[in-house]
């Protein structure tokens, strides 16, 4: 929970989003591996992950550890309302987590713009994603 903790402090949207780049962190090395330019390829995917968010993930404290964080700043913010999950919020940063084992669904950590994290489930391939950040499956 520390180390969740500790990652979300390191990615905070206090910044704005248009001057933010996307960031690739690497939860093995502990440190931010590649950064990228904030390019309407990647508002796409993020926008296209958000829109396919089936709700909050229900596991009491999924697993970081041995994952790839892929950091989009959204540039204006974006909309998010799951209606199931009672979810109506402006989303200023999605962080989607990608797990290197295969023994887990890649999921999102969002910031809003209430200032509040939430952890959702999603069911949008991340094959695009994967590319642009140089990591085909």
């Amino acid at each position: 929970m520390q180390f969740f903790l500790a990652l979300c402090l390191l990615f905070s949207p206090l910044e704005s989003a248009a001057a933010e780049q996307v960031e690739l962190f690497d939860t093995e090395q502990e440190r931010v591996v590649q950064t990228f330019t904030n390019s309407s390829a990647f508002q796409e995917e993020a926008l296209h992950i958000l829109d396919s968010v089936t709700g909050r993930v229900l596991e009491l404290s999924p697993s970081l550890e041995h994952a790839l964080i892929v950091k989009i700043p959204l540039a204006p913010p974006k909309s998010l309302v799951v209606p199931a999950a009672k979810i109506d919020e402006k989303v200023l940063s999605v962080f989607v987590i990608i797990p290197k084992q295969q023994n887990r669904k890649p999921w999102l950590i969002v910031h809003t713009k209430k200032e509040e994290t939430l952890l959702l489930e999603f069911t949008a391939g991340i094959a695009r994603l994967r590319q642009l950040i140089g990591k085909p499956s």
